[in-house]
């Protein structure tokens, strides 16, 4: 049986191969005499080239193929990923507020009707942020709890789908 802390951390460790944060692996000394293990890949990634400001020297002009409703939708998308990255059970302040941040900017964009998966991710960051609204930031131990109490394995992996859904969406011009 895993313990409430373990399941805490591989829910977390779920939700950052979702955000596409890889974990570094052991450097190498300059002997060469220890290699460096390899990172990890994650399960999606965001296009570094999607860009901020498209045209205004930030990126990539857009494609005059995508509309400006997609690209505002990839923006959101972006932010709410970089508000997420990072996240782990040693830094629960950082934890908590990326989860904030990520559902502020999430639900600050008009709920798109079309776009596969973004209602279980707007669930999914919902419940989180309910979930650590009372706890206190700096206890570690409390935030796992939280999260495990509040996320099954089941529950991630929605919430992975989910992810994978939108991602593929936006990746593909707003065309499912």
């Amino acid at each position: 049986m895993l313990t409430p802390r373990l399941r805490a951390r591989r829910a977390i460790a779920g939700l950052a191969a979702l955000t596409g944060v890889a974990v570094l692996g052991a450097c190498s000394s300059d002997d060469g005499a220890t290699e460096a293990a390899p990172e990890p890949q994650p399960a999606i990634s965001i296009d570094s080239d999607l860009a901020m400001n498209p045209g205004d020297g930030d990126g990539p002009a857009p494609s005059p193929d995508v509309s400006e409703e997609c690209l505002e939708l990839q923006e959101v998308w972006a932010e709410t990923n970089r508000s997420l990255a990072g996240i782990d059970e040693e830094h629960p302040r950082v934890l908590v507020a990326g989860f904030r941040e990520a559902q502020r900017v999430f639900t600050a964009a008009e709920a798109p009707e079309d776009v596969p998966g973004w209602d279980g991710m707007g669930d999914y960051l919902g419940t989180a942020v309910g979930a650590l609204a009372d706890v206190d930031t700096d206890d570690a131990d409390e935030v796992a709890s939280v999260l495990t109490l509040t996320f099954s394995e089941s529950d991630t992996a929605r919430a992975a789908a989910a992810h994978n859904q939108v991602t593929e969406y936006l990746a593909a011009g707003c065309r499912g």
